[in-house]
Formats: C-alpha cells, sequence, structure tokens
C-alpha cells in the first residue's frame, strides 16, 4: 500500500509538472543518442521520441499491476480501459491548465500500453502460480 501510495505521488507530480519533465535532461540525452549513433547504432532504431515513448510505457506498468489487483480477477481487463481513460484525462488536463506541457495521442498510446504490459504480468504470475499449485496437490501423498 505505501508502495503504491508513493507511486502514485510521483506520478502525479511527472504528470502535473507545470514544465516537461524531461527539460533538465534534454541535452544530455541529445548527446548520448548522438554519440551513439555516431557509433554505428541507426538514427531509426533509437531516437528522442522513441526514448520518450519507451519511458511513458515503463512509467505506467506499475498502474496496470496496481489496478490488476485491485480488481476482480474477471475483470482484469478493466484496467486496461480505466487505464486509457485516466490516460486520456491526464493529456486533456495538460492540454488546458499546463501551456507549456504539450499533449499527444502517442502519449496515451504509451501509456495505455505501459498499463497493459502490468496487468499481463500479473496475469502470468496468477498463472504460473496456479499452475505450481495445481502439480504440488497431485503430488501430495494426502489426497482426499
Amino acid at each position: 500500500m505505501i508502495l503504491a501510495i508513493a507511486y502514485f505521488a510521483a506520478l502525479a507530480g511527472i504528470l502535473f509538472w507545470p514544465s516537461p519533465v524531461n527539460r533538465p535532461i534534454d541535452g544530455a540525452l541529445m548527446q548520448l543518442l548522438q554519440w551513439l549513433h555516431g557509433h554505428g547504432l541507426p538514427d531509426w532504431f533509437i531516437g528522442y521520441r522513441k526514448v520518450e515513448f519507451a519511458a511513458n510505457i515503463l512509467l505506467f506498468i506499475p498502474l496496470g499491476i496496481i489496478l490488476v489487483l485491485r480488481m476482480p480477477r474477471k475483470l482484469w481487463w478493466l484496467s486496461i480501459v480505466i487505464a486509457a481513460a485516466f490516460s486520456g484525462a491526464v493529456e486533456l488536463a495538460q492540454a488546458i491548465f499546463l501551456p507549456v506541457r504539450v499533449p499527444a495521442w502517442s502519449d496515451i498510446v504509451a501509456n495505455t500500453s505501459g498499463a497493459f504490459i502490468g496487468a499481463i504480468l500479473v496475469l502470468v504470475v496468477w498463472s504460473l502460480s496456479r499452475r505450481r499449485a495445481l502439480h504440488a496437490a497431485r503430488r501430495s501423498p494426502f489426497k482426499p
């Protein structure tokens, strides 16, 4: 619970920061990308937009995990709908209240993708633990 509260506090800080949160590291990131490109990594493989997109995905994986864990198992898919709606609301709020921020459809796609990955991770863990429990029950010498 404490981790979830810390995550949501950090998420709110990032999402509603008055200026783009990557601004302090923009120069360093661009230098790193130029260095990578200069050492043979193709421009089409990694660029600023791809790094930003991947960062948005990573930022929303915990949201997917938290939402799925708070839902009935059969309604796990609802966590994706909630994450998409939440992301859309955030982009709309940024457009209305934070003129320096640039809302984008790609952010909604990346955020929702991250939540989807988080949800899938929970489903995989649930499946593996269920499979392990069934396997252990079959091997138990104390069957009823």
